[in-house]
């Protein structure tokens, strides 16, 4: 948790307990809304309250496409949310680097040079250490049907946008 402390002073504080208590269950309505906390207590000089709120979890999230472009968007696409990329543009590396880095997602291309897409989500789905990690299928082919139907989490089509990128993400994080 990050913890705030806030802390008025005679002038600064409320003019009545009323006051006060009305802002404090206003400020534990809000907090409980992202599973924060609000502690108050009054001094001589002025009352001091402490917010918890819950610190962001960094997930990671591993891509793997042949395109550098591409692998840019979603980085971009990422910057400023509580995913981490890394990016993988050789399709042979994609097994063995998920099983080394562990990440809680990983997106996966469909058409990729040499081994394809469908073929690296059967080897993460047999893989003890990458079977239960969800897995979103990337292509601009019509294929939903399919990749649910061979493991995977989810399946955008491309071109995708940030907000629904981050939406089938969002779907698949478990807290």
């Amino acid at each position: 948790h990050v913890r705030v402390c806030i802390h008025l002073t005679g002038a600064a504080g409320p003019e009545t307990s009323q006051e006060l208590l009305d802002s404090l269950d206003m400020a534990r309505r809000l907090l409980s809304l992202v599973r924060g906390t609000v502690e108050a207590s009054g001094r001589q000089d002025g009352y001091s309250t402490f917010l918890y709120l819950p610190a962001v979890q960094q997930i990671p999230v591993l891509i793997v496409d042949d395109n550098a472009d591409t692998l840019q968007l979603f980085e971009r696409c990422l910057a400023g949310s509580r995913y981490t990329f890394t990016g993988c543009r050789d399709a042979s590396q994609a097994m063995p680097l998920a099983q080394s880095l562990r990440p809680r997602i990983i997106v996966l291309d469909v058409m990729l040079p040499g081994i394809d897409g469908w073929e690296i989500l059967q080897g993460l789905r047999v893989s003890p250490a990458t079977r239960e990690t969800p897995i979103v299928l990337c292509s601009i082919l019509p294929a939903e049907k399919l990749a649910l139907t061979l493991g995977a989490a989810a399946y955008l089509r491309k071109p995708i946008t940030r907000d629904d990128f981050l939406a089938a993400l969002d779907a698949l994080v478990t807290e």
